[in-house]
């Protein structure tokens, strides 16, 4: 059965880099999400509404979490394990399309972080996506940085950076398998040093 746990002003409900296999749901308060921006380093605050559940991607996929979840105020949280988020997605229709446009919502804001880059940069759409994808291997953005390398070699096959690529993509693969076992590894940068 989901709990509701209280958090008082300034908790940390989950950090960076945490791996957990709950899920939460706001009931009443207030939560941020709290991340970098990809172009400038500074921390974002994506605020949580009320019955909005948050902490899915990480429980569901085994991902380290991308932000902090930060308790802005005194907030009531419900944390469900996944098979009682299961559960209750099951026979509850309108939670999977909540959870479709939040998910949503994630993928535009990160393509309009996307386009920003690339047109702030007068580069070739190759090598700002090329680029791209090292900015989120740097940062340690593993599947960030994967997807991104992904879409270039399927957009570029043949591409100048094609063969480094393929072996960021296998690099940042080993991170996430890494990660998802609560493992962190070092990781070298392109002049080979830790």
């Amino acid at each position: 059965m989901p709990k509701p746990i209280q958090y008082q002003a300034g908790s940390l409900i989950y950090r960076k880099g945490e791996v957990t296999d709950r899920i939460f749901i706001l009931q009443n308060g207030k939560v941020s999400l709290v991340y970098s921006d990809i172009e400038t380093g500074n921390d974002i605050r994506d605020p949580v509404q009320k019955g909005e559940f948050f902490g899915v991607k990480q429980a569901f996929c085994r991902y380290p979490s991308e932000e902090n979840a930060i308790a802005n105020v005194d907030s009531t949280i419900i944390v469900f394990t996944i098979p009682e988020f299961e559960a209750i997605a099951l026979s509850n229709t309108a939670i999977v399309f909540k959870m479709l446009k939040i998910f949503s919502g994630q993928l535009r804001r990160v393509h309009k972080q996307i386009s920003k880059l690339l047109a702030s940069e007068s580069v070739r759409p190759e090598e700002g996506l090329f680029s791209l994808g090292e900015k989120f291997l740097k940062s340690r953005r593993y599947s960030h940085a994967k997807y991104a390398f992904d879409r270039y070699l399927a957009c570029y096959p043949d591409g100048k950076k094609a063969a480094q690529a393929k072996k960021n993509v296998l690099h940042a693969e080993s991170n996430i398998a890494s990660e998802g076992r609560g493992q962190v590894r070092k990781t070298r940068n392109s002049r080979g040093k830790l």
